[in-house]
């Protein structure tokens, strides 16, 4: 073979390389759940466009934000998919070099001795070589190379929304944790100053039972009423040191060490402004969506990759250089040599091959039912958060309400008691009812929290700007999981 022909050759190799190759995968194509068109009340209402905040900006309290800025600096969950996501990119670089030819470079000295002793030769010959060749790179006329580049892609990008996902994971937990610690940090202050104002009511029956006003009944309730609201407070305390042990377990230290800022030891309002009606399709955006979707894209492309298995393959082999026995004339013209070897590949007995296409098949089918699930699942998180938010608030306001009421009815059986209209239970009754409207307060608006954080996070964070317009759908892939 002369050097035009390897010259035609690599030409044509080029060619196929610069125009692409078939693809003998199937499209990637999303998979149509069943799941409504839009959340909301007004399903009829043109979709709005909305973006959600980062978590830096979400949340409103600086303890908040330094609780889960510690997490994610410690957290090993998603120290260990963001090293997954890096295997998964260097894979991917790994797999693409094989779409290019390699060319490597070569410089060697070979000696060796003669057997036979010629006169005035020391029977030793050096020869010098120096060579580029081309180590068998494989024309992809088919595909195969090009769908396993596809397929590694697409694997590191559903690593990288698999980190995402795990980071949005993190700041909830840690953000849900965080205000349960407050919430119960807030129930065990209201058990104490509400045991204290027991025990007041306590010393004050025993001075009217020693003048004579009160009776030993009134002594009694008002003793049984301390006991009762001290066996609370016993509760609170175990579910406060709860609350703390799985905030400093998502930490990874101890809430000593963190400069928190007591005065917003509270449970700071927040909400989500969210239009009427939005486009069930922002789910698509969800990180553990897109996660399944690109899982999905590479199980097509494992099936291209298996087909095309079955087609012959050409793996070209050459190099060009030099070789002397003299180092000074290596490079001379007349000491140039060569060689390329193109080889071909068919395959005859496929029941290998067939049995890898099978396979490739299944992962494909299950994996099209695992992004079916995953929106599906996203959808129905959507759909109760967003109608639990529209009952809070009325449930808000009607408790903030009842403890209006109850603690001007607690005023009013105390004052009927000191003046004898009204025996010690009716103001004992109105001390629990006063005691119970509290918690079930502190309680709704924790649950309220929880369900703006759980929301947030169902909507796919703020990490990535989620829009939606109802004529086209956002698929862009944020590699950015800082």
């Amino acid at each position: 073979m002369t050097k035009n022909s390897v010259a035609r050759v690599t030409a044509l190799a080029a060619s196929l390389i610069l125009s692409g190759c078939i693809s003998m995968g199937p499209a990637n194509e999303r998979p149509q759940a069943s799941i409504e068109q839009s959340f909301g009340q007004l399903p009829e209402a043109p979709h709005a466009a909305f973006t959600l905040d980062a978590w830096q900006e979400f949340f409103p309290d600086t303890n908040a934000r330094l609780m889960i800025k510690t997490a994610l600096e410690s957290n090993t969950d998603l120290r260990i998919a963001i090293a997954r996501m890096a295997e998964l990119e260097g894979r991917y670089q790994i797999q693409r070099e094989d779409l290019f030819p390699s060319i490597n470079g070569e410089v060697n000295q070979m000696r060796s001795q003669n057997s036979i002793n010629v006169e005035g030769n020391d029977n030793l010959v050096d020869v010098y070589n120096a060579k580029v060749g081309l180590v068998s790179y494989e024309l992809d006329l088919f595909g195969r190379v090009r769908s396993l580049n596809d397929a590694a892609l697409a694997q590191y990008l559903s690593g990288v929304e698999a980190a995402r996902s795990v980071k949005l994971s993190i700041i909830a937990q840690t953000a849900n944790a965080y205000y349960s610690w407050v919430s119960a940090h807030r129930s065990l202050n209201l058990a104490e100053q509400t045991l204290q104002s027991r025990q007041d009511s306590l010393d004050l029956i025993q001075k009217r039972l020693d003048t004579g006003i009160a009776s030993e009944l009134d002594l009694a309730q008002a003793q049984a009423s301390l006991a009762t609201v001290r066996a609370q407070k016993a509760q609170f305390e175990r579910a406060h040191a709860a609350a703390k042990s799985a905030l400093e377990l998502l930490l990874g230290k101890p809430l000593a060490s963190l400069n928190l800022d007591t005065k917003e030891l509270q449970l700071t309002e927040m909400a989500l402004e969210l239009p009427a009606s939005i486009g069930s399709e922002v789910l698509l955006s969800r990180p553990d969506v897109l996660a399944a979707e690109q899982s999905l894209y590479a199980a097509n492309a494992n099936i291209g990759a298996a087909r095309a298995a079955f087609f012959p393959s050409i793996t070209l082999t050459g190099d060009y250089g030099f070789s002397s026995t003299e180092f000074d004339s290596l490079f001379g013209s007349d000491s140039n040599t060569w060689s390329f070897m193109p080889s071909i590949r068919i395959p005859i007995f496929g029941n290998a091959l067939q049995a890898n296409l099978d396979v490739a098949n299944a992962q494909q089918q299950r994996l099209v039912a695992e992004y079916e699930k995953a929106v599906q699942q996203a959808f129905s998180e959507v759909y109760q958060l967003t109608t639990n938010s529209s009952t809070y608030v009325g449930e808000l306001e009607a408790n903030r309400s009842l403890v209006k009421a109850q603690r001007k009815r607690l005023a009013l059986a105390e004052a009927k008691y000191k003046a004898g209209l009204a025996s010690y239970l009716e103001v004992l009754n109105a001390q629990q009812d006063k005691f119970s409207a509290e918690q079930a307060l502190l309680e709704t608006e924790r649950a309220q929290l929880a369900n703006v954080i759980s929301l947030y996070k169902a909507l796919g964070g703020g990490d990535k700007v989620v829009t939606y317009e109802p004529t086209q759908q956002k698929n862009d892939n944020n590699n950015d999981v800082d």
